[in-house]
């Protein structure tokens, strides 16, 4: 019999998220452990202040992990994320909600290529436009993580960031975010653009967008 412990501390209360056989239950404790097996999962996260989080922002944030989580070896810290998705989903309230989302974040921030929150002006796209962009660029993230270790010390030596910014990458990992938001902004150019609607992929899963003009053809353009 299989079951699935996720333990967070909430100011001086802690927290037991479990899942055995679909039964959602929540208990408060004072001390958890679980092990299976050899393997020990534990997970303590501190949250200092709880923030209501609605269902629109919980959605345009999980669809990013999500997307991320489809590329992950399975693990005991993936389960536990996957966890927290699932209990997010069915959360009664936004402060539950919330909750499950200091979870995910903190369980995450452990795991390599975990998906950071976009700080700005809220979002202008669709659900359904979020998870496309996401997808998309966790499949970058994850084609280009898959690049040997052997060959990585060569190509961030000579592949560095934008000219203006100076200096190299710190570690692959970075190499990769950046990838991961160049992407991102080139879809959204291209949805701002008019030449692709945030929507469109053939059956790779590939986006299908306009490419942009290039300059010799804006020039004649400007000419006519």
């Amino acid at each position: 019999m299989l079951a699935i412990f996720l333990m967070v501390r909430q100011s001086h209360t802690i927290w037991l998220f479990s899942a055995l056989h679909g039964n959602n239950l929540i208990h408060r404790l004072n001390r958890f452990s679980a092990s299976r097996g050899k393997q020990r999962l534990e997970v303590s996260i501190l949250m200092d202040e709880v923030k209501n989080m609605k269902m629109k922002n919980w959605t345009l944030n999980t669809n990013k992990v999500r997307a991320w989580a489809e590329n992950q070896p399975k693990s005991d810290n993936l389960n536990a994320v996957l966890l927290s998705l699932t209990l997010g989903d069915n959360a009664g309230t936004d402060e539950l909600r919330s909750t499950y989302w200091t979870a995910i974040r903190s369980i995450g921030s452990t795991m390599e290529g975990f998906p950071s929150a976009r700080r700005g002006r809220e979002s202008t796209l669709t659900e359904e436009q979020e998870l496309v962009l996401a997808t998309v660029e966790e499949s970058v993230a994850a084609a280009i993580a898959q690049i040997p270790t052997e060959s990585q010390d060569m190509i961030l030596s000579v592949i560095v960031p934008h000219g203006r910014t100076g200096g190299v990458y710190g570690s692959f990992s970075e190499l990769v975010d950046s990838y991961r938001s160049k992407a991102h902004s080139y879809m959204i150019k291209s949805i701002k653009e008019n030449r692709w609607d945030g929507l469109k992929v053939d059956k790779n899963g590939v986006p299908v967008i306009e490419p942009s003009p290039v300059k010799a053809d804006m020039e004649v353009s400007e000419e006519e």
